[in-house]
This record gives C-alpha cells, structure tokens and sequence, in this order.
C-alpha cells in the first residue's frame, strides 16, 4: 500500500510540472517549447527555428492564488498546435478561465486571443472552453448569478474570431 501511495503522488507530482513546462511539434516540424516562469509571472516561449524566446508577460494571474496550467490545442483550425493558461475562477471555483494564445506561422510567434470589442458576448472572457473541431468552432460558457450563459466562436476565412450564438 506504501508504494502504491508513493507511486500515486510521483505520478501527480509529475503531471502537475508538465502543464508548467510544455514542449511539441507544429505541423511544419517546428518544435516549440514553452516554460511558465515565477509562477505564470510570464512565459518564454522558443522555437527550434530560430532560437529566439517570445516573452510574453501578460499573463492574468489569480489573485487568490489558484493554480495555473498550460493546454495545447488548435483553437482556430489552422493546423497550427496554439495553447492556452488556464486557472479555475477566483470567486466559487465554478468555472476555468482560459486564456488562449494563437499561434502565427509567418513570424513563428504566439498572440494572445481577445474577445473583439463588437461583439457583445454572454461571457467577459473564455471560460469553460470546449471546441468541436467536427463544427470548427469552440464554446465559452460562465456563470451569472444563478443562470448560465454559452458564447460559441468561430473564425472566419481572414482568420478573424466572430461570435456566432449566445
């Protein structure tokens, strides 16, 4: 029973770092690395293209100190591999707040996705993510007051994020 205790925390132990410190392969065989520095104070990310780290430090952190993990996956169906922090929510801890950085394969960088001002969504932030790469689309659900609320996102042809239902 003790090294089956010991066993379990080493595995967890191990999957908790590796959501801190991410490595993979883009589709053009570009291998990049991403690494959460002080705590997601910032994250360097590098390419095996060139060598050079993107900083990118502006990361929203807690401010009740949740904890925070990296996540792959191609939000906007380029073929391209983006990734998002994500934390659960700083009031009940009902819902993840995620926020999702595209991946550029022209100058090899990441761009953190905003809401676009126009579009009036449910939801202030993209929380609870879920994409359907069947529909090519991803969903962000919060919760207000008692009610919950759903946006579904796409992107159309210029690769620009468009609300399509609340």
């Amino acid at each position: 029973m003790r090294i089956f205790c010991i066993s379990l925390i080493t595995f967890f132990s191990c999957h908790c770092y590796s959501q801190k410190n991410i490595a993979f392969q883009q589709k053009d065989n570009i291998q990049i690395k991403i690494n959460a520095v002080h705590a997601f104070e910032k994250l360097e990310i590098t390419n095996s293209k060139n060598n050079k780290t993107q900083s990118i430090d502006a990361i929203e952190t807690s401010i009740t100190d949740k904890e925070m993990h990296l996540v792959t996956e191609d939000y906007n169906f380029d073929g391209y591999t983006d990734f998002a922090v994500y934390r659960t929510d700083d009031g009940m801890g009902v819902y993840t707040i995620y926020q999702i950085f595209i991946y550029n394969p022209l100058n090899k960088q990441f761009k953190k996705l905003k809401i676009p001002l126009n579009s009036n969504p449910e939801c202030d932030e993209f929380c609870d993510v879920r994409v359907n790469k069947k529909r090519k689309t991803f969903q962000s659900s919060c919760r207000g007051g008692a009610k919950w609320h759903t946006d579904n996102w796409k992107f159309d042809k210029n690769q620009n994020l468009i609300l399509t239902k609340k």
